[in-house]
């Protein structure tokens, strides 16, 4: 009897320690200060016809407080009939501080190759606020304002070089616990050419299969308003892909 007295409160003492030990383990543990998304996206015909378009993203936020950085990059092709007919690739790099729960300062530079639209090489500094106007856990709204430098090679072996600026505005919706919306416009001028002004827009939503995997469909609009001698102003890109988080 004493012996399973004595064996009981022993138990119990084990458990109450162990519990002690991944609580202390749980308490020392740092808070995550990094997220992000790894994207492919893959869609083939074959018979009468035989296209493949084949993308993918990279999506990297470090956040050690007040501290944000972030870098992304995306690559996307299309091959028709064996003869590749569109083909895009950006980069970009950001490094910003938060000032409040509003405000925050940045400065980031951007990369983008897209010689099927007439763009060999575009480079685009540029520093400047953010503003947000909404930043709850289900839904965020923010404005941004820079200014910068752009730097232009066109397929017609034009260089245009000019002093530009960004006005932004980024939203994103929890929608439920499974589903996301997001949009982001971004309004290019050129301040030495008033017509020459670019705009992107992206919208995208995405519903969760597992707890890593997601489904994302998104819709992206590239404007050039004095574009490369014979190309279109506008490009539209839509894409099914399979997004990954970490």
């Amino acid at each position: 009897m004493k012996f399973g007295m004595k064996y009981s409160l022993v138990a119990i003492l084990a458990v109450f320690v162990g519990q002690m030990a991944v609580a202390q383990t749980e308490a020392a543990a740092p808070a995550k200060n990094y997220d992000g998304t790894a994207e492919v996206s893959s869609i083939v015909t074959n018979g009468n016809t035989k296209n493949q378009t084949t993308g993918l993203a990279f999506d990297l936020n470090y956040k050690p407080d007040p501290w944000l950085v972030n870098l992304k990059s995306k690559y996307l092709t299309t091959v028709s009939q064996e003869v590749q007919t569109q083909e895009t690739f950006e980069a970009s790099g950001r490094g910003g501080r938060t000032l409040s729960p509003q405000f925050e300062i940045f400065a980031d530079h951007s990369y983008l190759k897209n010689r099927f639209a007439g763009t060999d090489n575009r480079y685009v500094t540029s520093g400047g606020l953010g503003y947000g106007w909404l930043y709850s856990d289900e839904q965020k709204l923010r404005t941004e304002l820079s200014l910068g430098y752009t730097h232009e090679d066109r397929t017609d072996n034009t260089k245009l070089g000019f002093m530009s600026g960004v006005v932004g505005l980024i939203y994103k919706w929890k929608m439920t616990a499974t589903a996301d919306l997001s949009h982001e416009t971004k309004y290019m001028p050129n301040f030495q050419t008033s017509d020459d002004w670019r705009l992107t827009s992206e919208t995208s939503l995405s519903a969760a299969i597992s707890s890593m995997l997601s489904s994302k469909v998104s819709w992206k609009y590239e404007h050039v308003n004095l574009p490369t001698a014979g190309k279109l102003k506008g490009d539209t890109t839509t894409t099914i892909s399979i997004l990954a988080k970490f």
